[in-house]
């Protein structure tokens, strides 16, 4: 196979983008490893295409690699006629981690909600500070909870568009 050729325009373009993942949690390997996979071809890499696109050495990257694979960013996939396997993102990656961002969100909420007793004999100050907190995240939960919906709708109705443009109909 071909090594991957990157312009500089597109090492920029991985650099910054991996620094702007930084704000999402990811540290700066995960960052440039995640830049890397959604800015350039083909899809699936090797261990060793990472190693060379990120400058990451082998036992960081590894590392790095099940983490993004724990969190549902990316996943395994065969190499045929290859040893080992490659990498590549999920489907609907960066919808599954603004859902895990969701879940986070969730189980601070929850936290604040199961330890409500213990808030409610501390200061006034403490209690504002904490049912401050436990309003965002109920608040934000849920407006973006109903973005999400509306996604999948748009989603939905994208797909049914293009089943019915194949099939010759309109609706």
């Amino acid at each position: 196979m071909a090594p991957i050729e990157m312009t500089p325009e597109v090492e920029s373009l991985i650099e910054e983008y991996a620094l702007r993942m930084e704000s999402f949690g990811m540290p700066p390997l995960a960052g440039r490893i995640f830049a890397v996979m959604v800015l350039t071809d083909p899809p699936e890499k090797s261990t060793q295409d990472l190693i060379q696109l990120t400058g990451g050495s082998k036992g960081a990257l590894s590392q790095t690699l099940r983490i993004l694979e724990q969190f549902g960013h990316l996943e395994k996939c065969p190499a045929p006629g290859q040893r080992g396997h490659r990498w590549r993102l999920r489907k609907h990656f960066m919808v599954e981690m603004f859902k895990s961002k969701m879940k986070a969100i969730r189980g601070m909420r929850d936290f604040w909600e199961s330890h409500r007793d213990v808030v409610g004999n501390l200061s006034d100050v403490v209690q504002q500070n904490v049912r401050e907190m436990a309003e965002f995240h109920a608040f934000f939960f849920e407006m973006v909870s109903h973005a999400f919906e509306r996604w999948t709708q748009v989603q939905d109705e994208l797909i049914h568009k293009k089943t019915d443009e194949g099939k010759g109909t309109s609706r």
